[in-house]
């Protein structure tokens, strides 16, 4: 995983995280916000997965429907956000 600073002011910055190609994405993630003290972030991805879990939420069961992909695919967009 590379990290770099490309924009920063009074409290905020804007970081580019890469990962490797096999890192597990969230565990990298996760390591990076630890790593840096990140307390709240958003968090918005591009790329693609050499494989991924990707899920919905069924309201009726109060739980994530797993969709596992077991080949590369591009991934559109990840929005997420980052909180201790």
């Amino acid at each position: 995983m590379k990290s770099v600073k490309i924009a920063g002011d009074a409290g905020a910055e804007t970081r580019v995280v890469i990962l490797e190609s096999g890192e597990e994405a969230f565990a990298a993630l996760t390591k990076f916000a630890n790593d840096a003290g990140v307390a709240a972030a958003s968090l918005t991805a591009i790329g693609a997965f050499e494989n991924a879990t990707v899920g919905w939420f069924d309201f009726e069961k109060k739980t994530y429907k797993k969709i596992e992909v077991a080949q590369q695919c591009e991934v559109l967009s990840a929005i997420g956000d980052v909180a201790v």
